[in-house]
Order: structure tokens, then sequence, then C-alpha cells
């Protein structure tokens, strides 16, 4: 293909392509497997994706040696068409080539908050000073104010793929519970409100040792074997006994938090919630997540009035399809 042929070819985001377009652009790899098709022919499937989302791509009748071109996290150049199957768009690939990490822009190839990390994290740490607890102000500043931990919990995903999966959707995902809660808590007077929010700002931060978010997001080891409960509960307990006096029943409370924001056994929580505040914090996760989950899926899919299509196609978290009337 000659450059002028490749220049006339627009560069789109994932989430702008549609059926026949032609692309000619840089993708970066997420998975990528090596199959064989009934009649014995090899083919390549990848997983592609931009800082708007993913896709599947195909490369048929591949050998051995295309496939070894190229790993997962590397960037490859496609030239192609896009077409669909089973609801879902793909890439069928006529050529593809690895392209050096320096050529690249990283930051265009993953999804990034729509906030401003340093005004949420600003925020949160703002929240922190308004605690009364000492105890529990000392632990939460022993997080936020590691030099370490820090610039993580400002980068990481709320999760992989389903809700607040972005750079910076961790510290998005703690900042809107953190609202919520100084809203709810007013109407419920019996809770304490010092404990939820240390609940809150704690329950996911064992994501950063979960997931690997520098250049795609993936689970780790760690996250495949202990996951990000475990590891919460860990690092909670351990910072909390480096506090000098800090009281065992509160710290109890605290771990409760973390190990049961899930809410059921079925869902990964270690406890089902026992006290108010943990029952509370389990409902305003779910809320938000959920909530968020609804927002990408009208935004990625051009659900609403506008389109005029208001059905979603079918939604794992949900089990069902999705409606958004306007």
């Amino acid at each position: 293909m000659t450059s002028e042929a490749q220049s006339s070819i627009p560069v789109k985001l994932v989430q702008d392509l549609q059926k026949g377009d032609r692309v000619n652009q840089v993708f970066l790899v997420e998975n990528s497997n090596f199959k064989q098709t009934r009649n014995n022919k090899f083919f390549i499937q990848t997983d592609l994706r931009d800082r708007s989302g993913s896709l599947k791509g195909i490369r048929w009748e591949a050998d051995r040696e295309l496939f070894e071109s190229f790993q997962p996290d590397d960037f490859i150049r496609i030239e192609g068409r896009v077409e669909e199957f089973q609801q879902n768009l793909q890439v069928i690939i006529d050529k593809l080539e690895r392209v050096d990490d320096a050529s690249v822009d990283i930051s265009a190839f993953l999804p990034v908050t729509e906030f401003d990390i340093d005004e949420l994290f600003e925020s949160l740490s703002e929240r922190v000073e308004k605690i009364q607890d000492v105890y529990l102000k000392s632990l939460l500043k022993s997080f936020l104010e590691d030099s370490d931990l820090a610039p993580e919990i400002k980068r990481c995903p709320a999760g992989k793929a389903l809700h607040h999966a972005t750079v910076g959707g961790l510290l998005e995902h703690i900042c809107s519970l953190s609202q919520l809660a100084d809203r709810i808590a007013p109407h419920y007077p019996q809770i304490n409100i010092d404990l939820l929010q240390t609940g809150i700002i704690l329950h996911d931060i064992g994501k950063i040792a979960e997931l690997s978010y520098s250049r795609s997001f993936k689970y780790t080891d760690l996250g495949q074997l202990v996951g990000h409960i475990a590891v919460g509960v860990t690092w909670a307990h351990e910072r909390a006994q480096s506090i000098e006096g800090f009281p065992d029943d509160l710290l109890n409370q605290v771990l409760h938090l973390v190990a049961s924001h899930h809410g059921e056994l079925q869902h990964g929580a270690l406890k089902e919630p026992t006290t108010q505040e943990a029952v509370l914090l389990h409902y305003l996760d779910n809320i938000d997540a959920k909530l968020n989950m609804f927002k990408n899926t009208r935004e990625q899919q051009n659900l609403g009035k506008e389109s005029g299509e208001h059905w979603s196609l079918w939604h794992p978290a949900f089990n069902k399809r999705l409606f958004f009337p306007e």
C-alpha cells in the first residue's frame, strides 16, 4: 500500500469504528493466541485496544513466525477491515507488524478518568483531615502520604474492565463513594462516619497489587492467587500495628469493612457484612460500580435518544440487556 493510500485512511478510536471501515493504525495488544481451524489452517486471534476500548483482531492463514513476532503489551500496526461477528465488531487483519515502543505515546492507549487526578487526590486528602478519630486519621495518612504508594493510588484503575476501568479509576471511585457517604450519613446518625470513610478509602486499596496497569489492565500473579481483598486486609493490619495504641476493637472493624465489602461469599467477600457501616459500604460500593457500568455502556454503544438505539448488548455483570429511554 502506498503512503498516499495510507494517508487517505482516517485513524479512528475503537469506540468510533464501524462495520466496513478500513484501518491502518497502531493498537496495543492485550492478548494473543495461535489457533487452528477445523480444516487445519492456522490463524492469530488478538485483543487490541486504544484508550477508548478494545476489540478482537483476526489474522487468517497465519504462521507461527508471525505469531511470535509480537507479544502481549506490544504495539502493532494493523492494516485491515472492520467486520461484525455475533453483534461485536472485529478487525480482519490483512497485514500486521510490531512497532517500536519509542515511537508510541503510551498514554494514548490507556483510558484515563475524565476528572483531574491531582484534584481528586487533593480532595481526598482534605477529606481525611476531617476525620476526628486520631487512629483512623493516622492509618489513612500512612497510605496517602507514602511516597511510593501515593502515585499508585492516583494511577490504579478500580477494575480490569467492568467499572472505573481507567487510569485514575480507583481514585475516582473512592472520591465518589466518599461524597455519597457524606450525603447519606446525616440521615443515619447512628453511623460512625469516620469508620465508614476509612472503609471507603481502604476497601479497594489492594487493587494496587492485584492489577497491572502500566501498559494494559490485567491481573498480576498476586491478584490471581490472593486477590485485592486479602491484600487490603493485610496492608491495613500491618500499618495499624505500627501506630502506637491503635485499639484492637477499632482495627477489627476496619478489617471487617475491607473483608466484607463484596457483600456475599459467592461474590468474593471474605466475610458477609455484620456491622451497619459494613452494610452501608457494601451497598454504596455496589451502587457506584453499577451506575458507572450504565454510563460506560451508554457511551460505548451510543445508546439513547440521539441515536435512537435504546437497548444495549447483553451485559455480563447484569446478566441482561440494559435499557436507555433517553
